[in-house]
């Protein structure tokens, strides 16, 4: 898919979100026992994080020539492929969100392995990428605990995420 529409989808990720903070947010503080407050700052922080991942995206990347004492230097970039990111109890949304985000802007697709404490959480977050258009294949959701993630990792991704 052209980044036009990668970055599209992850616009109405956001948009997705927005009417969900609450419920998410009480997600978060049931499941994980944070503070309503925090929890809502959280989502806020996923939300926050898509325009951030667009522009640092900008800033970052695209086709770039300069001309050297041995010659040309060229820098271009192009999807990985595949990578696994393993969310942690904790901050169930936001932290892997901060490696979805950016993976899935930069051509990417993501297998997503969630706390298993934080089921009510990754459904609301699900339901938000849908909602937004996110096909299946660009990322998938595994459940489980100890052994998916020793599964996961036995797996031949491009690369592991985790915080």
């Amino acid at each position: 898919m052209p980044l036009q529409g990668r970055i599209e989808i992850l616009e109405r990720y956001a948009t997705g979100l927005r009417p969900r903070i609450e419920q998410i947010a009480k997600a978060i503080s049931s499941e994980m026992g944070k503070q309503f407050w925090e929890a809502e700052s959280e989502v806020d922080a996923m939300i926050g994080k898509i325009a951030i991942s667009i522009k640092a995206y900008d800033e970052r990347s695209g086709l770039r020539s300069e001309t050297t004492s041995f010659g040309t230097s060229q820098l271009s970039h192009k999807p990985h492929g595949v990578f696994a990111v393993f969310g942690p109890f904790n901050f169930p949304g936001h932290l892997p969100n901060g490696h979805i985000v950016p993976a899935l802007l930069a051509g990417n697709t993501c297998v997503f392995k969630p706390s298993e404490q934080a089921p009510t959480v990754v459904q609301l977050i699900v339901e938000a990428r849908q909602f937004a258009g996110l096909s299946d294949g660009c990322l998938k959701v595994v459940n489980g605990g100890r052994l998916t993630r020793e599964a996961l990792l036995r797996t031949d991704f491009t690369g592991v995420l985790f915080t």
